[in-house]
This record gives C-alpha cells, sequence and structure tokens, in this order.
C-alpha cells in the first residue's frame, strides 16, 4: 500500500509497482500499455486475507475504495483465466464476505457494490466464450473491445484455463441470477473432458479453434493443475454429483498412469507412457486437494518429498528433475508460490499432527532468510544462485500470507464452512448454493461425454523368441529367478522402452539384472533384438549388445513384455501403426496380457500380483527387499506388488498389494484407493 497502490502489484527492492494484469500468461509481455494505470490487483486479490486475519478496518476501507474508484472499462488486453481467479474470484469472495453481518466486517451498510464491478467483469470476460467456435473459451480479451485480431491470433490455451471457471462462474450465476456464466463454463469443461484419451487423462496445451490437443504430454503441474482442483471443489460448493464422478474419473487416471511413488511424472495420455520425471512447483497443491478429497495417506507421502525439497534450496524450485537429482538448467526461480503452504495448512487440518506446525516455522524462517527486502517479500531468480528479482506477485498475499497465518490461527474457519479457490480467495458453503444448478443440462452431458475416439491407443502386437536366442533367454531367465519358486504361474516380466533408452528399468525388476544390462551396455537391445525378428521372421536373431545399441531410438515402441510359455519366450513389442508399416513377420499377431490374478503383471507404475507369494508376502519381501540395516545397499523397487482391481480402487486392505520403496503392505484409504501405509 505504501508504493504500490493503487497500482497492480509491488516491486519490492526498488519501492516501486507495476501494472502487470496485461502480462499475466504472456510469454512476451510488453514493456507498457498505454493510458493503463493498474486496477489495484493486489488489493482485490488480498481483501479475503485481510478478513481472515481479521484487519475488518483495512478491509472496509478496500471495499469502498473499490467500489468507488475501479472500472475494467480499459483497453487491455488480459489473460482470462488470471482475471477470472484474481479479480473475479478475488471481487466475489469480498462481497459474500461483507455481505455476511455476522463476520462484522462492514461498520457501513454493505449494498453489493462489489457484486456489480464483479458482474462487469464477468460480462467483458464471457466475450471470450462466446467467440469461440468450440465452447473452449480463448485465452485472451481485450476488456475494452472483446475477442479482436490480436486476441483471435493466440490458438493456444491449456486445461486449467478450460477447466477452471466453474468456481467463480457457477458463483456469479447463483449470485446474479443469470445462468449464462455457469453454462459457459460448464459448456467449456464439458468440451475438455470429451477431449481425454481412453486412460481417462487429459493433455495441458490445447488448440480451442479445433478441440484437440497441440500434443499428447500430460501432468498434473503447469497447464492442467487447477482442471483437477476445480472438479473436487465445486462438488463441494455445489453439491453436484457430476463434478465429483468426474473428479474421481480423473483422479483415478492420474494414480495409476502419472504416479511414481511419491512423485508424478508427465505422460503420454494415450499411451501412459512417462516422457518427463520432473518436479513443477505448482505441482505441490496435489497434497492439499487429496487431503480434501480424503486421500490423506497419499498426500502425506508426496507433501514430506515436497518439503524436503525445499529445505534443500530454502524455497521450491519451478522445476526440479527428480530422475536426475537436479535443478532444471533454466527454471530455477520460486516466484513465491503457495501450493507448499496450501498442502501444510490442509494437512494439519486433517491430521493435527505438529510436525506441519514445524514445516511451518521452517518456511516462514525461510522467507524470512531469503524473501524479505526493506520494501517487501522478493521473489528469486535462482534458488542455486539465491538472486532476487524485483517482483512481489499478488498472490503472495492472496494465498501464501493466508495459508501460514490460518495454519497456526484458524478462528476464522470456525465460524462456517469455507472452500478456497486456486487463489486462495475464501467462499462460504452455504445452502443455497446447493439448489438446482441452472446449468443442470450442461452437468449431465458433462458426465456422458465418453473419451475421445480421435485417440485411441495403437493396437498391441506380438513376436515369439525363442531359446536358441542365448543372451535374451539368458536374460529372462535371470529375472525369472528372482520369483517365488513355489509359484506354478508363469511370470509376464515387462520392460518400458522409454526407461531402457535412459537404462532405467520398471521398478520390479532385480538389482543383478539391472546390473548384468548395464555392464553388457544393452539397454535398448531388447528393443533392437525385436525390432530384427520382427524383419526377418526369425527364430534365432543375435542380440549382442554395443555402444550403438545403447542410444539407439525406440522408434516409437512404448514397451515389451515377456512371457514363459512351455519353456519359449514371447517378447510383445507395442508399435504404432499396422503390420506392415513396421515390417513385421506372419507371425505377429494381436494378444492380451493375462489378468492379474492368472500371472505376475506389469503395467505403468504397477507392480504384479503373483497368487503364491501374495498368500507368504513376508517371504517376497525377505526374497526382493534390500536391507535397510546397510546403508550402503542401493534401494531398488522391487516388490510393488499390483493392487488386485486395474484401477487402484479398493473395498478393504485385501484388495491393496505392497508398496514399492519401503516394501510396506499398501492400505485401502478412506477415499477408496489403495495407498501407502
Amino acid at each position: 500500500m505504501l508504493y504500490a497502490f493503487p497500482h497492480d502489484e509491488l516491486k519490492p527492492i526498488s519501492k516501486d509497482f507495476t501494472d502487470s494484469l496485461g502480462e499475466f500468461g504472456n510469454p512476451n509481455p510488453p514493456q507498457c500499455h498505454q493510458g493503463y494505470q493498474g486496477v489495484a490487483l493486489t488489493l482485490i486479490d488480498s481483501l479475503s486475507t485481510l478478513a481472515v486475519i481479521g484487519n475488518q478496518s483495512e478491509f472496509e476501507k478496500g471495499v469502498w475504495w473499490l467500489a468507488h474508484e475501479v472500472s475494467f472499462d480499459v483497453d487491455l488486453k488480459v489473460n482470462v483465466f488470471e482475471a477470472n481467479i484474481r479479480l473475479l474470484g478475488g471481487l466475489l469472495s469480498a462481497h459474500l464476505l461483507a455481505s455476511d453481518s455476522t463476520l462484522g466486517l462492514m461498520r457501513t451498510p454493505y449494498a453489493g457494490q462489489l457484486l456489480t464491478l464483479a458482474t462487469d467483469l464477468g460480462d467483458r470476460l464471457m466475450e471470450a466464450f462466446e467467440a469461440s467456435p468450440t465452447d473452449i473459451p480463448y485465452a485472451w480479451v481485450n476488456l475494452q473491445k472483446g475477442v479482436g485480431h490480436n486476441e483471435l491470433l493466440v490458438e493456444e490455451t491449456n486445461t486449467a484455463a478450460v477447466g477452471s471457471f466453474t468456481l467463480e462462474m457457477g458463483l456469479l450465476s447463483r449470485l446474479t441470477g443469470n445462468p449464462c456464466y455457469e453454462k459457459a463454463a460448464v459448456e467449456a469443461l464439458s468440451q475438455l473432458w470429451g477431449m481425454r484419451s481412453p486412460l481417462d487423462l487429459v493433455g495441458s496445451s490445447i488448440d480451442m479453434t479445433t478441440g484437440s490437443w497441440n500434443n499428447r504430454l500430460g501432468g498434473t503441474g503447469a497447464g492442467a493443475d487447477s482442471f483437477y482442483e476445480y472438479l473436487l471443489k465445486a462438488y463441494v460448493l455445489f453439491g453436484r454429483t457430476e463434478y465429483w464422478e468426474v473428479f474421481q474419473g480423473a483422479y483415478r487416471g492420474v494414480m495409476q498412469h502419472y504416479r511414481s511413488g511419491a512423485w508424478y511424472d508427465d505422460a503420454d495420455i494415450v499411451t501412459g507412457r512417462t516422457m518427463h520425471q520432473q518436479f513443477q512447483s505448482l505441482q505441490a497443491f496435489w497434497p492439499g486437494m487429496q487431503v480434501l478429497a480424503g486421500d490423506v495417506l497419499a498426500a502425506q507421502e508426496s507433501y514430506w518429498h515436497y518439503f524436503t525439497l525445499w529445505k534443500a534450496f530454502g524455497a521450491l524450485p519451478e522445476r526440479f528433475l527428480y530422475g536426475h537429482g537436479q535443478l532444471h538448467s533454466n527454471q530455477q526461480q520460486y516466484a513465491l508460490r503457495p501450493e507448499l503452504m496450501e498442502s501444510t495448512f490442509y494437512l494439519y487440518q486433517a491430521t493435527q499432527d505438529t510436525m506441519y506446525l514445524d514445516a511451518g516455522v521452517a518456511i516462514i524462517e525461510a522467507l524470512y532468510d531469503l524473501n524479505w527486502v526493506d520494501g517487501g517479500w522478493a521473489s528469486v531468480q535462482s534458488v542455486h544462485t539465491r538472486k532476487l528479482e524485483d517482483h512481489m506477485p499478488s498472490y503472495f498475499l492472496a494465498e501464501a500470507c493466508k495459508y501460514l497465518f490460518l495454519l497456526f490461527d484458524d478462528s476464522f474457519l470456525q465460524k462456517k464452512n469455507y472452500i478456497f479457490t486456486t487463489e486462495g480467495h475464501v467462499i462460504p458453503v452455504l445452502s443455497k448454493f446447493h439448489e438446482p444448478s441452472p446449468a443442470s443440462a450442461q452437468l449431465e452431458q458433462l458426465v456422458q461425454q465418453p473419451p475421445s475416439p480421435l485417440r485411441q491407443a495403437p493396437p498391441v502386437k506380438t513376436m515369439v523368441l525363442s531359446p536358441d536366442q542365448p543372451q535374451l533367454w539368458q536374460l529372462f531367465q535371470s529375472m525369472k529367478q528372482h520369483f517365488s519358486s513355489s509359484s506354478t504361474e508363469a511370470p509376464v516380466a515387462a520392460v518400458d522402452s522409454g526407461h531402457l533408452e535412459d537404462a532405467k528399468l520398471m521398478e520390479w525388476i532385480p538389482a543383478d539384472t539391472l546390473r548384468m544390462m548395464q555392464e553388457r551396455n544393452d539397454a535398448s537391445a531388447l528393443q533392437e533384438c525385436a525390432s530384427q525378428h520382427s524383419q526377418q521372421g526369425s527364430s534365432s536373431v543375435e542380440c549382442a549388445p554395443s555402444q550403438q545399441q545403447l542410444h539407439s531410438s525406440s522408434q516409437g515402441c512404448n514397451s515389451i513384455q515377456v512371457d514363459d510359455q512351455s519353456a519359449a519366450a514371447s517378447f510383445v513389442t507395442s508399435c504404432g501403426g499396422s503390420s506392415e508399416d513396421n515390417g513385421a513377420s506372419s507371425d505377429v499377431h494381436q494378444t492380451s496380457v493375462k489378468p492379474a490374478s492368472a500371472a505376475l503383471q506389469r503395467t505403468k507404475h504397477t507392480g504384479a500380483v503373483l497368487p503364491a507369494v501374495k498368500q507368504k508376502p513376508d517371504a517376497l519381501r525377505q526374497r526382493v527387499c534390500p536391507s535397510f540395516g546397510h546403508p550402503q545397499v542401493q534401494v531398488i523397487s522391487l516388490c510393488h506388488m499390483v493392487d488386485v482391481k486395474s484401477d487402484h480402487s479398493c473395498w478393504s486392505h485385501v484388495d491393496c498389494g505392497v508398496e514399492s520403496v519401503s516394501c510396506r503392505d499398501r492400505i485401502c484409504s478412506a477415499h477408496g484407493f489403495c495407498q501407502a501405509s
């Protein structure tokens, strides 16, 4: 307020301001916007924080100043998603708080002036929906001129931007009686959910003019995060089971195909194949969302990995390559993101474990140590160099400070139930919001959306390799002998070619087998051998490993599976296209993997169910788990037995397998999913 008000955001090092609303989401932001002098963005974004901390006088002054001084009739191109969560959400939250006489925030009678301002903004944002040919809103809109030539040039948007309007637009419809806002938000969400893959996965980058994915990369971080969050929170706020049903499908897809221990990979949404093993700071919201869904055990497991990363750098880097244990080369900044604080608050609320209070203290101390300057809180250009950046984003006050305050003093929340938007704005959960939705028809269409038929996974092809291929046969036998000799079922060993390229194997492959493949430099030998056999139609292809094979390309193949059938091994290679396209011989045919109840099975992030060993889990642990008393022993995940149900759902603990890293039995959470104990 001292250095930046009424402009948008503070520059704490120079004690100056920036009118930054037009820069959010823009990779090439303009240096200035002629005539634009800010709309007090930080004030709008932080009004609910003032209410939470009990600063009645500043809250009331802020309400009246906005009611009389702010106008959105400005010639400014803004990101629709950012304007929605920061401005529209902030105004609606402040309106509801100011209207609640029991909170005592307004000494002078309040007559809904902020709702009038929010409605004006909502109408301007609606231009992005109404101009769209696909129900997916344009990413940009000019607040004064609508969607013009400059806005039409940007055809790309993302999943979070499309799927994160339901709370704010739904509220605006309920408060004004105009159904158009909620209908537009649900129609966009319905279009998005209809684009999901058969694995119930959504990508991140969308061509909104055609309603198709720009690529098949999906994850839970940037470009997708609040899509999942708003499905769950819309169910809580509005009580519509359609949101819950879609959340269940989306959440199940993530847990089955993205989850890698405590981390969440970026993967191909069609095949489920891992593309990147990187943590993005935005992903730190996920444990908090899991708490809200009731999946507390899974939330705790991920949280402590994220907090350990914070402790290592004194902040969360924008990206961390956990597959390599190193920072991203050019995304090492910490932009005062609040997601870790958010999850800390949720987990303490759920567990009352004082460890989360200790974590909160450590976070506050780190903020004072690294980010505090005389003019405020500064972002960090690199957590490695610890060089600061002259910028304090509005969400630091809207979210980070709010969640840290509530962690130690939650008295505000004792008065009634609230939901937090993705920007941290508090919205009371009122019974009137659970009344029939003005978008009932659109919600019914939402749950009826089938996966996109244009994005079906390619067929699986098989090719038989026999014992006269000595190196492959030896490798297969080496893997096989590590499983229980009492089992009468032949195991099916699966190897992901993407992991092979990086000399990494699936979690349960024995450590000595991994070492053998690394020593022989045949990390891609299996792929090469399968390809040679396909082209030559021979049952005796020699697969001699070489350095060239180590770095060879997978040529679009996704996995290799091994099946022992009466002393014959069958290698299954998943490749796209027809058999003619891949040069497959006449013995290539369609097949299906045996069900988990019949044999050992490996799919993406799923281990094995071996019936004979399942009855003797202790024997399996003794066989494959390392001695944790000897820290020099490298821990290789070997005992991640798959859950009984392919989608990780469960009715009781017996439906769950064994957790990969600790080798402990997994349990059935209250949410109905198998999680680490």
